[in-house]
C-alpha cells in the first residue's frame, strides 16, 4: 500500500527533534527475524506458518526504534546496515544477546549535539577528590542513606557490600534455597536470571549515558572496564530489583520469559531510565563548562568562538 507523506516524513526526522528518554519504552527483545529498514522506519521480518506461491510466508512487525531505549536481539537476528543507521540515528542502545539475554556490544549515538556532558565527565574523572564525592553520592543513592555522618568511601563499600549478601541470604531462605552463591557462569536458575535481568540494566544505563554522550568505560565507583558506568548505574537498582526478581523466577514455568516482562513492567513503573538519567546529571552538573557553543582553544585560561577563519590576509 502507498504511504503517506507523513509516514515518510516521520521516517526522516532529526535526531534533535526525537521522542526524549523520559519518554520511551525501555526495551524490545526480537531473535530468530531479520531486522530491516523500509520507506517509513525498521521492521522485523519472521517467517510464518504455511506457504504462498512465492513460498513460505513471513510476518512483518514495525520496530518503533524513535520510541525505544534499548533494542535487545537475541539468537538468530540478523541486523542490516540501513536498519542500523535508523537506530543509531534514533538514539537506540543495540544490544546483541545470547539465548539468555547477555549483552556483548552496545552502541548508540547521543541524543544530543553538545559534548557539554562530555567534558564535565572529564572534569570528574581527573579530579580524585571530585571523584570520591561522586561515589559517595552514588552509594547512598543505592542504599537509601540520606546522612551518613564520617561516612568514607571504605564505609560505605563495606556497608554495601553487607548489604548485598544480606539481600542474597533474605531472597535464599525466601524461596527456601540452599548454598546459593553469585556466580555469573553459574547455569541455575538464580544466576542465570541474575544475568540477564542485570544485562537490561547495563543496556538502560548505556541508553542513559547515550542520551547525553557520555563515556560508559569512564566511570566513578567501578574501573578499568568499558563499562564501568554502566555498572554504577545499574547497581542502583540491584538490590530492590534485579535480586528479589531473580529468586522470583525460581517458581516461574520459564524463567527467562517471567524475567523480561516483569523487568520490563519494573523500569516502567520505577522510571529507571529517567532517574539513571538524573544520576548522571546530578554528579556531573558541578562541573559543567560556561560555555555550551562550538569553540577553540586559545591562551591559558580563554578560549574563542569556532567555525571562523583566523589570521589576517598576507
Amino acid at each position: 500500500m502507498p504511504y503517506s507523506q507523513d509516514a515518510l516524513t516521520f521516517s526522516t526526522i532529526p535526531t534533535n527533534h526525537q521522542v526524549r528518554l523520559e519518554d520511551r519504552v525501555s526495551y524490545l527483545y526480537l531473535e530468530y527475524c531479520l531486522i530491516r529498514q523500509d520507506r517509513t522506519g525498521v521492521i522485523a521480518i519472521r517467517e510464518g506458518e504455511g506457504r504462498d506461491r512465492n513460498g513460505p510466508k513471513t510476518a512483518k512487525l514495525q520496530v518503533p526504534v524513535a520510541g525505544m531505549a534499548v533494542l535487545l536481539l537475541g539468537p538468530g537476528t540478523s541486523l542490516s546496515h540501513a536498519a542500523a543507521v535508523s537506530c543509531a540515528r534514533s538514539g537506540v542502545v543495540i544490544m546483541f544477546c545470547g539465548g539468555g539475554g547477555i549483552s556483548c556490544y552496545t552502541h548508540a549515538s547521543p541524543l544530543t549535539s553538545s559534548a557539554k556532558w562530555a567534558i564535565a565527565q572529564a572534569r570528574l574523572v581527573a579530579s580524585e577528590e571530585h571523584q570520591i564525592q561522586a561515589a559517595l553520592y552514588l552509594y547512598k543513592l543505592q542504599l537509601g542513606i540520606e546522612n551518613m555522618p564520617g561516612g568514607t568511601i571504605n564505609a560505605m563499600r563495606g556497608l554495601e557490600g553487607r548489604t548485598i549478601r544480606n539481600v542474597y541470604k533474605a531472597q535464599a531462605k525466601k524461596y527456601g534455597i540452599k548454598g546459593f552463591r553469585r556466580d555469573s557462569n553459574g547455569d541455575d536458575v538464580v544466576n542465570v536470571s541474575l544475568n540477564l535481568a542485570n544485562s537490561i540494566l547495563y543496556g538502560c544505563a548505556g541508553a542513559a549515558c547515550s542520551a547525553i554522550g557520555v563515556n560508559p568505560a569512564l566511570g566513578i565507583i567501578h574501573r578499568g572496564n568499558v563499562r564501568s558506568l554502566l555498572f554504577d548505574l545499574a547497581d542502583l537498582y540491584k538490590p530492590t530489583m534485579t535480586i528479589p526478581l531473580a529468586f522470583s523466577a525460581t517458581t516461574a514455568e520459564d524463567p527467562l520469559i517471567f524475567v523480561r516482562r516483569k523487568i520490563r513492567a519494573a523500569i516502567f513503573e520505577k522510571h529507571v531510565v529517567v532517574r539513571m538519567l538524573d544520576a548522571l546529571m546530578q554528579v556531573l552538573s558541578p562541573h559543567l563548562p560556561r560555555r555550551d557553543d562550538d569553540r577553540l582553544i586559545g591562551s591559558v585560561g580563554e578560549e574563542v568562538s569556532g567555525h571562523i577563519q583566523y589570521g589576517k590576509d598576507s
